[in-house]
């Protein structure tokens, strides 16, 4: 029989009750050993998550603020500057960079969990823990952002040629054959951006900032866990999906809310889903591609 543990916030060890089995599918060195979870997990981490918050909760809601009105400035800066097409892409991208804002409240509860003091400095801060490797990803995000925004003009032109992209002339037509066909594109789009991004992002960030491993690394250990594990992370992923759309639907102010608890909840789902089986500076053998039952 399986020895069962229970999770908490405080020993963020294993948030399933029985130990799952894991597999060793090391591509290139330093990827995390991956461990399989299940539809069930999701309920347990946002549970975790919650704790979190509740426990931070003034660290983490005004961490969340911060990036909520730095959306909000963006958004009265395109206005005043009569750029308000630029108003929708950029507040959508600035959702698609979500796992690079999650970083601090990665960090809240790693310290959390440690017993270490946990301040807003803190999770500000958390990216010198691993400046290399969270930088590559940064970046990564910014160029993903860029793309995005250029895509969704490209769009526009196809389904509306020769007109610029004004919110009188977008809301005119958005009734009409081409508003409807505009609609399901930039819909078909944003959803390659956001499934390229989860794939890369689920769990690349934690890893980053608890083990310190590199880019590349980090990237492919994500992308596999998600693979591995496609039934619980569809449900994850709907489950941010939701809370995000909450959010929104409240003008942003639910968003300092569920920002966190999402945040919160993906430290949990990594620190279940990606054991840290090696010590700091050590590698996996790259010859190995066998799955342990």
């Amino acid at each position: 029989m399986m020895k069962k543990e229970k999770i908490t916030p405080a020993n963020g060890r294993n948030i399933s009750e029985g130990q799952h089995p894991k597999t060793a599918v090391f591509l290139i060195k330093e990827m995390a050993l991956v461990t399989s979870v299940s539809t069930e997990d999701v309920w347990r981490w946002l549970a975790a998550g919650w704790a979190d918050l509740k426990a931070n909760s003034g660290v983490s809601m005004s961490y969340a603020a911060l990036f909520i009105i730095s959306g909000l400035i963006l958004s009265f800066g395109f206005y005043f500057m009569g750029w308000l097409y630029l108003i929708l892409p950029g507040l959508t991208g600035f959702l698609l960079v979500g796992p690079a804002v999650g970083i601090g409240f990665y960090e809240i509860s790693r310290r959390s969990a440690a017993g270490e003091k946990v301040t807003l400095w803190a999770a500000l801060t958390a990216a010198k823990r691993n400046k290399l490797g969270i930088f590559g990803f940064g970046v990564a995000l910014a160029f993903i952002f860029q793309m995005w925004i250029r895509l969704s003009f490209t769009v526009f032109a196809l389904n509306f040629p020769g007109i610029m992209p004004e919110w009188d002339i977008i809301l005119f037509r958005a009734i009409s054959l081409e508003g409807i066909y505009f609609g399901l594109s930039i819909a078909i789009v944003g959803a390659v951006f956001a499934t390229g991004i989860f794939f890369i992002g689920a769990f690349s960030m934690p890893m980053m900032l608890d083990r310190k491993s590199m880019f590349v690394p980090s990237l492919l250990t994500s992308a596999y866990a998600v693979i591995h594990n496609r039934n619980a992370m569809i449900l994850w992923a709907a489950m941010i999906v939701i809370f995000t759309g909450i959010g929104l639907a409240t003008l942003g102010v639910g968003l300092i809310v569920t920002l966190p608890l999402i945040g919160h909840a993906t430290w949990y789902a990594y620190k279940q889903t990606m054991s840290g089986d090696l010590p700091q500076g050590q590698s996996h053998p790259t010859d190995r591609f066998t799955e342990a039952e």
